[in-house]
């Protein structure tokens, strides 16, 4: 991006972020009401499926798991955790914001406590921890995501292609898949697309408070998408989703379930792309079916897999709810930061 964009960003930032109709508030009830509803929600479907497919014989299961084994793989999400918590704080870094990486990182999985929303979204909730103690502008916050977003779904592209071929029943939806989340980068880098259409919008008084925001975070984001920027971000991207499809494997191990780690590897990466893509919150539903569906194709039943399925998914979406929640109620704790 030129000079006179990046400046423009700051203006636009400027006058839809630091104006007091700008300001974000922070709504702690609303977090803890949004996390119980989700949980609620999924514990109900969880507990369904589970009664549906005989209960004693799952909970049986989850409890001859290797302690071990569930210790492995806590670590590797852990560590897959912190490798996109440092990625978001090189984002923030090439955005021109000096926050310490242990903030970075902190306010990157108080997001977690909102990840149960439609594509993640309410991880923006970081943004208000920022804009609070670093006067980091909210909408270059919502910037970052959307290029997070769009990491994730890159890095689980090149990690599901390595095992593609595999599964050769499943090579078509995937290339659909890939080309949805191509076409999503391509679109964040053309700004002759959506600028002139978003400007034209900011004219109606009633459009023009959206318009502006989501034009400054999409600007925020197409500074991201440089080459260099870009590979940074992959590697680590695949690194960090690279941890969460080995504790799959080692969690179909421990289950006794026939599997490679090349297999373990793509009916993790695919049902994690077949999931956000789903836009359900927190890709409930259509990752489990995925998993599922590419266990059957392997020769794995319903019954057998269901197991596997509901531990991997406590081991990533439930407990990243549980230790965003943490994390937020350490900020919020937290003295604010004084600014000259």
């Amino acid at each position: 991006m030129t000079n006179s964009a990046s400046t423009e960003v700051s203006d636009i930032n400027t006058e839809i972020i630091d104006s007091p109709e700008g300001e974000p508030t922070f709504s702690y009830s609303r977090i803890i009401r949004s996390v119980l509803i989700f949980s609620l929600a999924g514990i109900a479907l969880y507990g369904a499926v589970t009664i549906a497919s005989g209960y004693q014989s799952i909970i049986s299961a989850l409890a001859r798991f290797p302690a071990e084994s569930l210790v492995q793989v806590i670590a590797l999400v852990v560590v897959g955790w912190t490798l996109r918590g440092v990625r978001f704080h090189y984002y923030l870094q090439k955005n021109g914001e000096s926050v310490p990486m242990l903030y970075s990182i902190s306010s990157f999985l108080a997001g977690f406590a909102l990840t149960g929303t439609p594509g993640k979204i309410g991880e923006a909730m970081k943004g208000v921890f920022l804009k609070r103690d670093y006067c980091v502008r909210v909408t270059k916050v919502v910037g970052i995501l959307v290029v997070e977003r769009l990491m994730d779904l890159f890095g689980v592209l090149l990690l599901g292609s390595v095992s593609l071929l595999l599964f050769e029943g499943w090579i078509g939806l995937f290339l659909a898949c890939s080309v949805l989340v191509i076409g999503a980068g391509v679109f964040l880098c053309m700004e002759g697309i959506y600028r002139p259409a978003l400007t034209w919008l900011a004219r109606f008084r009633v459009m023009a408070w959206p318009a502006k925001r989501v034009l400054a975070a999409l600007l925020s984001g197409k500074e991201l998408m440089t080459a260099r920027i870009f590979f940074i971000g992959l590697v680590l991207s695949f690194l960090a989703w690279s941890m969460e499809a080995v504790s799959l494997y080692i969690i179909m191990k421990g289950f006794g379930l026939s599997a490679t780690l090349l297999e373990a590897n793509f009916i993790y990466s695919f049902s994690t792309l077949v999931g956000a893509l789903s836009m359900a919150p927190g890709g409930i539903g259509g990752t489990e079916a995925g998993m599922i569906g590419l266990m059957t194709f392997m020769g794995i039943t319903y019954s057998e897999g269901l197991p596997a399925v509901l531990l991997i998914r406590i081991c990533t979406l439930w407990l990243a709810i549980f230790v965003g929640f943490l994390f937020s109620i350490y900020l919020t704790a937290v003295p604010k930061t004084k600014h000259s």
